[in-house]
């Protein structure tokens, strides 16, 4: 790495290290310790998943060595033939796993990749920190809380998803997540569209997956407690294989529907559904809504013209917005200056690590200055009391963020990028 590249941010990363209770570690060499990372990082999954392992990347960088152990990254790649894939996440799980020297890891991006790898992570008590994990069935047995339906909570099982438990076979929590959850992200697009832009009718789809339906679940509900009418609901299985969803966005337009809401992924072909909306029938004025999973550059392509009208939520605090953090994000982009370098995702996988980092480093101390065990980092990984780019982060018995800060992005100009709309704190509720 050039010298420029450590300098800049170097400040703020002392800073933030010193408050966590770790440091650099000197100059002396104790051995090597590695962050493992497992994100879908080909094919149509490159717009999610390099911007957020840029942020590991970076941190890592910055930090270099943690109490005189030497740093460095070792990530896998789940996406199968451009596609994430489960099974393959576990694989690369119990690759982290089997190799002594990761003491944490740092994702998945997709909640359907995390349930099928932390029951293995757990098994080896191995610290796992999602940046990007929404679907609230990875660690509440709640599916759609009460405050939503308006009725009564429904649960997870119910909704044919495992309860949190059934994930964790040591009894014991391992998994963390910067993110806040779909529970809270569905509904705060659910109150912009229908108090915000006065919509009223929508049609609203998803891609069947965990957290493509689940949010969109989330965003039904709220949208009919808010009182507003979903004309037409679909979901589609396979999505990422679907070329044509005119036949449901010609059935919702004839319903009524003034905008589209879509829960799912850009792999899933979630911004086709929006370059597809006028010739289905729409305005060009139009809205289309979604979650995280539509604010990429790839997600903008896919609509081309159409983009100008699109909104998503992301379940984390804006870090252009957090006083301080502009000088990392600045560094950051001097280190990989290519726009697609940076996602919606980067800074809170930047800050997942350094925490990562910050507990590895106070395990290190508690163990004598020895090589720590990954239970010893576990345990730490509970004292996360934290300041960085996102601002303050710590962690509830459940290993889910304190922090409810949902960001809606939005684009409305196709030249440039997404740029924050608004925040909303849901920290005191639905």
């Amino acid at each position: 790495m050039r010298l420029p590249k450590l300098l800049a941010g170097l400040a703020l990363a002392s800073l933030v290290l010193a408050a966590c209770g770790t440091s650099t570690g000197g100059t002396s060499n104790k051995g090597a310790i590695k962050i493992g990372v497992e994100l879908p990082e080909s094919g149509g999954e490159t717009s999610n998943g390099i911007p957020t392992l840029n942020g590991v990347k970076f941190a890592v960088d910055q930090t270099k060595t943690v109490e005189g152990f030497t740093l460095s990254v070792a990530n896998f790649d789940d996406a199968v033939n451009g596609v994430h894939d489960p099974q393959k996440g576990a694989q690369n799980v119990q690759q982290l796993v089997d190799d002594s020297k990761v003491l944490g890891m740092i994702g998945p991006f997709n909640s359907s990749v995390a349930r099928a790898e932390i029951p293995i992570s757990n098994r080896a008590h191995l610290v796992q920190i999602s940046p990007a994990n929404t679907n609230q069935c990875l660690t509440k047995d709640i599916y759609i809380p009460q405050s939503l339906s308006g009725v009564a909570d429904v649960d997870c099982k119910a909704a044919g998803v495992p309860f949190p438990k059934d994930l964790r076979p040591t009894g014991t929590n391992n998994y963390f997540r910067v993110a806040t959850t779909d529970d809270y992200q569905g509904p705060a697009m659910s109150d912009y569209a229908y108090k915000t832009l006065n919509i009223k009718k929508v049609g609203v789809a998803s891609d069947a997956e965990a957290y493509g339906k689940g949010i969109a679940d989330t965003f039904t509900i709220r949208f009919q407690k808010d009182g507003g009418t979903v004309v037409k609901r679909q979901d589609f299985p396979n999505a990422s294989k679907v070329s044509d969803f005119k036949p449901f966005l010609r059935a919702a337009q004839k319903a009524g529907a003034e905008a589209i809401y879509f829960g799912g992924t850009d792999s899933n072909n979630a911004c086709v559904v929006r370059n597809q909306m006028k010739a289905a029938g729409f305005a060009d004025t139009a809205p289309f809504f979604g979650g995280d999973g539509i604010v990429t550059d790839k997600c903008k392509s896919d609509a081309a013209a159409a983009a100008v009208g699109m909104a998503g939520t992301v379940a984390t605090v804006a870090a252009e917005k957090v006083s301080g953090s502009q000088a990392t994000i600045d560094a950051f982009k001097k280190a990989y200056p290519n726009s697609s370098d940076y996602g919606a995702y980067t800074m809170p996988a930047y800050d997942a690590t350094k925490l990562l980092i910050a507990a590895i480093g106070r395990a290190i101390k508690a163990n004598g200055g020895n090589m720590p065990k990954r239970q010893q980092v576990l345990d730490q990984m509970y004292k996360t009391d934290y300041t960085g780019v996102l601002g303050h982060t710590s962690f509830d018995d459940k290993g889910d963020t304190t922090n409810k800060v949902i960001t809606i992005y939005g684009i409305k100009d196709a030249s440039k990028g997404w740029d924050v709309i608004s925040s909303v704190d849901l920290s005191k509720g639905l």
